[in-house]
């Protein structure tokens, strides 16, 4: 514990933290540091010496410092509580207990996103990313699209892979009839509001009373789709194949 309160000491400074960052980037002399950081080169020279009494950073025979193995590590371990602070608000009103533990490790993955909390907005956004895809289309959803089926019908004649997760309890809107072919796959419940495709992915939480939200980080970027991926996967394999037709459906 005194090991890791000592590493948390050092890590809880914005200039100790900001020089780990930029040593992620490049190898710096001190007075790089200190001109990058305008701070005095004591300053700077101080922070380098904790750091390197820390042992996550090391300075090379030419003088340049540059993060250990050891420093690489820890700082990247340290992407999902950025992430996480970095949306306190949000993570304070969603409850992230329905993750997998693994996925929880991994929300750091997620850092490179934007926030979009208006449903009208995330519905359109959902929507062309559909028209965008070009490989697969999956999502997890608590009820149809309903401006889908003729886009997926479209993407379907183009060889798109789209798959669907859903609520066993299901009621399709009245009228609403779902693309034919899709594969869809049920779970008891579904809470979390998920689309992946091969450009971009959405993903959201619950609310604390348990009730999805269309409060949700979007992103292009592969760490952030291929953890959406990875998610969608877990559950998918837990789900039940949909045979025949959808569930109350008249």
């Amino acid at each position: 514990m005194e090991d890791s309160s000592s590493l948390l000491f050092e890590l809880s400074s914005d200039e100790r933290m900001t020089i780990l960052k930029n040593l992620l980037k490049e190898r710096l002399k001190l007075s790089h540091i200190a001109k990058k950081q305008d701070i005095t080169a004591t300053e700077a020279s101080r922070h380098l010496q904790r750091l390197s009494d820390a042992r996550l950073i090391q300075k090379d025979e030419n003088g340049f410092y540059h993060l250990t193995k050891y420093g690489e590590l820890n700082l990247s371990l340290l992407d999902s509580l950025f992430f996480t602070s970095g949306n306190r608000q949000y993570f304070l009103d969603h409850d992230a207990s329905v993750l997998p533990y693994q996925f929880i490790n991994r929300l750091g993955e997620l850092s490179v996103s934007s926030f979009q909390g208006d449903f009208i907005t995330t519905f359109a956004y959902v929507e062309g990313m559909m028209r965008q895809a070009e490989e697969y289309v999956y999502a997890m959803e608590e009820q149809f699209h309903v401006n889908a089926p003729p886009i997926v019908a479209e993407k379907m004649k183009l060889g798109v892979d789209i798959r669907t997760i859903l609520p066993k309890t299901i009621v399709p809107p009245p009228g609403f009839r779902p693309a034919a072919g899709v594969e869809r796959r049920l779970l008891p419940s579904v809470k979390i509001n998920l689309f992946v495709t091969d450009k971009e992915a959405v993903f959201g939480l619950p609310n604390l009373d348990g009730r999805i939200d269309y409060s949700v980080f979007v992103s292009k970027d592969p760490k952030f789709r291929k953890w959406c991926v990875d998610l969608f996967m877990h559950y998918w394999d837990q789900g039940k194949p949909l045979l025949g037709s959808i569930p109350n459906l008249s």
